[in-house]
């Protein structure tokens, strides 16, 4: 209208419209695609620069979960990143609204395409497909390390180190099973190499307790196919022996002892319980070995060493082997015997009486007459002993001459107990022919002032009489209330054949 007209003055300009959160066509379609955290709903809207720091924000995210351990602590991580994409897919709701009411402000309508909302959908469903992947991903690569571990290659380091891939690697498979099944693999591994370090090194027990704590361990995958712990206990058993053997001096300790009995009892184990395996097949050479290492001194003719010896084994059992059952029934009383006599040559009575027991017991029908006759040498030395003891500080001679014919081969000693205490007389002669004789005191009798005259000390007393074949005895005639600083009559007497002895026993008061 031209200047000085009056008219109707212009409309006011349209205020722009607002719009609900949820009656955005284009925030709908921006939220769901922003709730993949790949920032797609910022591309759709074309805010370039929105979707570059979404998107740089989601791979910090993911970087920092697989850093700090996303599948060991996934409930907090899984929260983080669902908090994430909650935030993104509001901001894309808030962005996508104002894009919308620009579009109205200017007359337009916004899109109410579909084809966002299957690109929403399709990017979740890749993303937990990604997520899956790497969980798949991940068990085949425990699996991996399973079947190298299950071969007993943890030495190499390639169960481990596929293990510890595991663990590196795949932690945004956000499985905690799978990362304590690897790490139980990795300490497996190291039970498993530890007790193969043992064989190695030649420490066959602690290489058995090895392997014992690695079976038990649940997470166990090697198999002993190939008898591999029965070689270790075969191993285990024959160092045992060898060490015995080399530690042996001559004398049986508890060590010696325990080793070879414990070498015999692993041997026995083997067939029992690794039965087929290539060790169970050389248990019975083994354990022939084991006898004959354990009982070297037999052949060296060292009785009591080797007697000692086949006592270790004597009460085990040969089942396996029973050719060593039999050489030790002939090995055991025959060592023992000859054992006795060294013994009884070493003045060694006690430890002697003890074989000839075990002999009388065990061994009745070995060399039983001279068995008895062992017997008879180990009582003659114990009244040997008795009359060394006897004549310790002083002693007479004793050497009394024939008076006669005893009218026999046999030589006759007769001695009248002339004293108020009982007589004693210990003799010992040839092939260990021994006695010990008391003969009782006379009760009309005492103590002489001065030695008797005549025959007047055969008149009272009892009468000792003793026959003897002819040889050489040691013979002590003593009172068995006399004192200790008593000197009683010793000496050695040559008896021939057909002598009669007579003499008279008195004491003359000092």
């Amino acid at each position: 209208m031209p200047p000085g007209q009056f008219g109707a003055p212009p409309p006011p300009p349209p205020k722009p419209r607002r719009l609900g959160l949820f009656s955005s066509p284009s925030g709908l379609r921006a939220a769901l695609l922003n709730a993949s955290g790949m920032g797609a709903g910022y591309v759709y809207l074309r805010k370039w620069l929105f979707f570059a720091v979404a998107l740089a924000v989601t791979i910090g995210l993911l970087v920092t979960a697989a850093f700090m351990g996303a599948a060991d602590n996934a409930l907090l991580w899984a929260g983080v990143l669902l908090g994430w994409f909650v935030v993104a897919a509001v901001l894309g709701l808030f962005a996508g609204r104002s894009s919308d009411e620009r579009t109205l402000s200017r007359g337009e309508q916004p899109s109410r395409k579909v084809g966002p909302l299957l690109t929403a959908a399709g990017l979740v469903v890749a993303l937990l497909a990604v997520l899956a992947g790497v969980w798949q991903a991940g068990e085949w690569r425990l699996r991996v390390a399973d079947a190298a571990h299950a071969r007993g290659e943890c030495g190499g380091s390639e169960a481990v180190a596929a293990y510890e891939g595991v663990e590196d690697f795949f932690q945004l498979s956000f499985s905690s099973s799978l990362m304590e099944r690897a790490r139980s693999g990795v300490e497996a591994c190291g039970l498993l190499e530890r007790a193969q370090a043992d064989v190695a090194a030649g420490e066959y027990e602690r290489a058995l307790a090895s392997y014992g704590t690695y079976f038990e361990h649940p997470a166990a995958r090697w198999e002993d196919t190939d008898g591999e712990i029965a070689d270790i206990h075969l191993s285990y058993a024959a160092n045992l022996a060898e060490t015995a053997e080399e530690d042996f001096s001559g004398e049986v300790t508890d060590e010696y002892r325990e080793n070879m009995r414990r070498a015999h009892e692993i041997y026995n184990v083997i067939p029992e319980d690794y039965e087929g395996t290539a060790a169970a097949g050389q248990v019975p050479e083994e354990l022939l070995r084991l006898y004959a290492l354990g009982t070297s001194e037999y052949d060296a003719e060292n009785w009591c060493a080797a007697f000692d010896q086949i006592e270790v084994f004597a009460d085990l059992s040969w089942e396996v082997v029973p050719e060593v059952a039999e050489r030790i029934g002939t090995e055991h009383p025959n060592a023992a015997f000859h054992c006795g006599w060294d013994r009884v040559d070493a003045d060694e009575f006690d430890a002697a009486d003890e074989i000839v027991s075990l002999l009388e017991s065990d061994y009745p029908d070995h060399e039983a007459d001279e068995v008895a006759r062992m017997a008879t040498h180990i009582g003659a030395g114990r009244i040997e002993e008795r009359m060394d003891a006897m004549t310790a500080l002083d002693e007479v001679e004793f050497n009394p001459s024939p008076t006669g014919s005893s009218g026999s081969d046999k030589t006759v000693l007769e001695i009248t107990n002339n004293t108020p205490n009982e007589m004693q007389f210990l003799y010992v002669g040839p092939d260990g022919v021994h006695d010990e004789i008391i003969t009782p005191a006379c009760e009309e009798c005492e103590v002489y002032t001065s030695p008797p005259t005549g025959n007047s000390c055969f008149e009272n007393g009892e009468v000792m009489r003793v026959e003897f074949d002819p040889g050489e005895y040691r013979l002590l005639l003593t009172s068995t209330d006399m004192g200790i600083f008593s000197a009683p009559l010793h000496g050695t007497v040559d008896f021939a054949a057909g002598d009669l002895y007579e003499s008279c026993y008195y004491t003359v008061e000092e």
